[in-house]
C-alpha cells in the first residue's frame, strides 16, 4: 500500500504538484502531531529539504540563469543580405522602367492607327479620283460613239444622194474599206471620181471613227486603273482595320502587365496596391506633362514668318541710259543671318551693255543667310534699267528647305478661318469613320478639307498633301482655322499622319480616332511638325 509520502514524491513532475505535496506535508504534520516523537522530527527535515529544492528549480529564483551570447553573422550571411537588398531594389527598378515604357505603349499604338488611316485615305482619293477620270473617258467615248454614228450616216445619206443622181458609191466603198492614207492614196483613181464635199464627208466619217476608237481604248483603261486603285484602297482599309485591332490589344495587354507590376511593386515597397496606383499615375501625368511643356516652349520660340518679299528701290540713272537698278534687302524682317531661317540680301544689278534699248544685265542675287533650324533662305535679285527708269530688287527667304518656313501658299482669310472653325464644331459628336469625308463622320484630314470648303477654300485630301500645300507658319501666329500637324519624323513630310484645326485659346478641333467622336480638345505639342499651316 502507496504511502502518502510516497504519492507526494511521485507527483512533483506533474505541474503544481510540488506546492500540493508542500501543502499535504505540512497538514500531514498536523495531523501526526500527537503522534510518535520519533516520526516528527525525520517528518520536518524531509519538509524542510522539499521546500529547498521547490525554491531552488522554481522560477521565483532571485538569481536567472545567463542568456547565451549570440553568434555574430558570418562574411558569407552577411554578402547573402546584401545580395537579397540589392535583387529587391533592382527588381524595383526594372519594374518601374517596364511601367515606364507600358506608359507610351498607347501613344505608339495610336501613331500607327493614324498612319494606317492617312494611307487609307490617300488610296481611297486615288482610287475614287480614278474612277472619275475612268468615268469620264467613258463619257468622251460615248459622246465619240455618236460623233461617229453621225458621221457614218451623213456619208450614208451623201451615199444615197449619189445613187439617185445616177453616181456610183464604189468610190466611196472603196475608201471606207482603205487601212490607212498610203492605202487610200493608192486608189487615185477612185479618189478623182469624187467631188469635194465627198471627200469631206468620208475624212469626218473615218477621223470620227478614229477618236471613237482611242476614247474607248482610253476608257477601258482607264476603268482598270481605277479598278486596280479600288483593291489598293480595300486592302489599306483591311490594313488599317487590322492596325487598330492590333492596337488594341497591345493596349490592353500593356493594361493588364502594368497592372499586374504595380502589385508586384507594392509588396516589394510594402504600401497597398491603391497607393501604388495612385504614384504611378502621377508619375505617368508628371512625365507627360514635362514633354508637353518643353514641345510647346521648342514651338512657341519660333520667330514669325516675317516678310517675304524685298523692297523696291530706284536705280541710278546710266550715263548712256544703260544703268540697271540695284537689288535691296529681301526677305525676312531682319538682316544678316534669320533665327528662324533664311533672311537674305537681293542682288545687285550690273552694269548694262550700251545697248540701244538701254537695258541693262540682269542683276545676280546672294544666297540667303542660314536660319538656325536648318533651313538656308533662297532668294534672288534682279533689276532692269531703259534709259533714266529705276531698277527693282526682290528677294524671298525662307527656312528649312522646300517646306520651311514661309513656303506654301494661304487663299483664305482670318474671316474663312473663323468660319471653317464653326461648320467644324457643327459636326461636333459625329463618328470618326475610315476615310470619312461628311456628312455622317470623318477622318482627320476629310474633317479639316470639308470645313475649309465650307468657308470657300478647298484644300488637298489627305494631311500629309495638306501640310505640304499650306502657308508654313511660325506657332506663335496661329489664328482660328490654322492647321496644326503631327509626324513620328517632323523633318519628313510625307510622314505626317494626323492634322487638327486650331480653335484658340489652346484648343484645337479634331476627328482624332475610330472609337472617339468629333471633339475639342486641348492643344498636344508633342510630335508636331516644326510648323503649322494656313490654308
Amino acid at each position: 500500500m502507496t504511502t502518502h509520502d510516497e504519492r507526494a514524491a511521485r507527483g512533483l513532475g506533474r505541474p503544481g504538484a510540488a506546492a500540493r505535496a508542500l501543502v499535504t506535508s505540512s497538514g500531514s504534520a498536523r495531523t501526526h502531531a500527537g503522534g510518535s516523537p520519533k516520526g516528527r522530527p525525520r517528518r520536518a527535515l524531509a519538509a524542510a529539504g522539499l521546500c529547498g529544492a521547490l525554491l531552488v528549480g522554481s522560477p521565483l529564483s532571485a538569481t536567472a540563469a545567463p542568456a547565451p551570447t549570440p553568434t555574430p553573422p558570418s562574411a558569407q550571411g552577411v554578402q547573402r543580405a546584401q545580395a537579397a537588398v540589392q535583387s529587391a531594389g533592382a527588381d524595383v527598378a526594372a519594374m518601374e522602367v517596364r511601367l515606364a515604357q507600358l506608359a507610351a505603349v498607347a501613344d505608339d499604338a495610336q501613331v500607327a492607327v493614324g498612319k494606317a488611316g492617312e494611307v487609307y485615305a490617300g488610296a481611297l482619293s486615288a482610287a475614287q479620283a480614278a474612277q472619275q477620270t475612268a468615268d469620264d473617258a467613258a463619257t468622251r467615248a460615248h459622246q465619240a460613239d455618236a460623233d461617229a454614228e453621225q458621221a457614218r450616216q451623213n456619208l450614208m445619206a451623201y451615199a444615197r444622194e449619189m445613187a439617185r443622181s445616177g453616181g456610183s458609191i464604189d468610190a466611196i466603198e472603196a475608201l471606207l474599206s482603205a487601212n490607212g492614207f498610203q492605202d487610200v492614196a493608192q486608189r487615185t483613181a477612185d479618189l478623182s471620181r469624187l467631188t469635194g464635199k465627198a471627200d469631206e464627208t468620208v475624212q469626218q466619217y473615218r477621223a470620227a471613227q478614229l477618236v471613237a476608237q482611242t476614247l474607248r481604248q482610253r476608257a477601258d483603261d482607264a476603268a482598270k486603273v481605277a479598278s486596280a486603285k479600288q483593291s489598293d484602297a480595300q486592302a489599306a482599309l483591311q490594313a488599317a482595320q487590322k492596325t487598330q485591332t492590333d492596337a488594341d490589344a497591345q493596349v490592353a495587354a500593356a493594361a493588364a502587365e502594368r497592372t499586374s507590376l504595380i502589385a508586384k511593386l507594392a509588396a516589394a515597397q510594402q504600401t497597398s496596391v491603391a497607393v501604388e496606383q495612385a504614384r504611378q499615375d502621377s508619375i505617368d501625368a508628371q512625365n507627360r506633362q514635362r514633354q508637353e511643356d518643353a514641345a510647346k516652349a521648342a514651338r512657341l520660340a519660333q520667330q514669325p514668318a516675317g516678310g517675304t518679299t524685298g523692297a523696291t528701290t530706284s536705280g541710278g540713272a546710266g550715263s548712256s541710259g544703260t544703268t540697271t537698278g540695284g537689288g535691296t534687302t529681301g526677305g525676312g524682317t531682319t538682316g544678316g543671318t534669320g533665327t528662324t531661317g533664311g533672311t537674305t540680301t537681293g542682288g545687285t544689278g550690273t552694269t548694262g551693255g550700251g545697248t540701244t534699248d538701254g537695258t541693262g544685265t540682269t542683276g545676280g542675287g546672294t544666297t540667303g543667310g542660314t536660319g538656325s533650324t536648318g533651313g538656308t533662305g533662297t532668294d534672288t535679285g534682279s533689276g532692269t534699267g531703259t534709259s533714266g527708269s529705276s531698277g527693282t530688287g526682290s528677294g524671298t527667304g525662307s527656312s528649312g528647305g522646300a517646306y520651311g518656313l514661309g513656303t506654301g501658299r494661304s487663299l483664305g482669310t482670318a474671316a474663312q478661318g473663323q468660319a471653317a472653325v464653326g461648320f467644324a464644331e457643327t459636326q461636333l459628336g459625329k463618328p470618326y469613320i475610315w476615310g470619312g469625308v461628311g456628312p455622317t463622320g470623318y477622318d482627320c484630314s476629310g474633317l479639316t478639307q470639308w470645313a475649309w470648303r465650307q468657308a470657300g477654300v478647298v484644300i488637298n485630301r489627305v494631311a500629309a498633301d495638306q501640310y505640304k500645300q499650306v502657308l508654313k507658319i511660325a506657332y506663335a501666329d496661329l489664328r482660328p482655322g490654322d492647321l496644326v500637324f503631327w509626324s513620328d519624323d517632323p523633318s519628313d513630310p510625307n510622314a505626317v499622319y494626323h492634322v487638327a484645326m486650331w480653335a484658340g485659346n489652346g484648343q484645337i478641333v479634331e476627328a482624332s480616332r475610330p472609337g472617339v467622336p468629333l471633339r475639342v480638345t486641348s492643344m498636344r505639342w508633342s510630335g508636331t511638325m516644326p510648323y503649322a499651316g494656313r490654308p
